[in-house]
């Protein structure tokens, strides 16, 4: 299975996104799909952690997680979110702030129904940033879901995708005279808005 999905492109910043992971990926950068997720809870106290990017289009970005876990709760209050990529290989990072969406029953379905199955169990068993009593007794857990269920394991419903409508995706490149080179892309109603900064 592919790391990630691509399809539909059209729209300059995120094909030039793809082209930036595509790099990675030749590269062999380990992960060349991890993203830094950050979300804001109530307070306004920020949050971040690395989440795996599984499809872009034009549309945006898509990864899967918990909906009840910290930063599902968080997204459910405000889904405005922003995502991170570095690679230290190709020294470029890209910046994307946007709003998130949950994706259709159907595409957490298929995607879930696609992975391993020591993730489906992972995920089923697993109620994602609660406290646990023990570390071994979840993985029992786990041992027991796999021996009592031979077939496919059903999605949890509170398991699935989140799509990240991007409206300002950064690139940003070293530069060894530190005058690094930043495009800055800015979506004005429904056309993409390129300016250059100042590193």
């Amino acid at each position: 299975m592919a790391l990630f999905e691509s399809s539909n492109l059209s729209q300059e910043p995120l094909i030039k996104v793809n082209k930036w992971l595509q790099e990675a990926l030749k590269l062999e950068v380990h992960l060349p799909h991890a993203m830094n997720l950050s979300t804001v809870d109530d307070s306004g106290q920020p949050s971040s952690r690395m989440v795996l990017l599984k499809s872009i289009s034009d549309q945006g970005l898509i990864f899967y997680t918990d909906y009840e876990s910290q930063k599902g709760q968080m997204i459910s209050r405000n889904n405005k979110a922003a995502l991170n990529f570095w690679w230290g290989k190709t020294e470029k990072q890209i910046r994307i702030e946007g709003e998130c969406v949950k994706t259709t029953s159907e595409e957490s379905d298929k995607y879930f129904h696609s992975r391993p199955r020591g993730s489906q169990i992972s995920a089923t068993v697993s109620f994602q940033s609660e406290e646990i009593e023990s570390y071994l007794e979840l993985v029992r857990e786990a041992e027991k879901l796999d021996k009592k269920s031979d077939s496919d394991i059903e999605r949890p419903a509170r398991w699935g995708g989140y799509l990240l409508v991007p409206n300002r995706i950064e690139f940003w490149k070293n530069q060894s005279n530190r005058l690094h080179k930043r495009e800055l892309f800015t979506l004005e109603s429904i056309k993409w808005k390129k300016t250059l900064l100042s590193p």
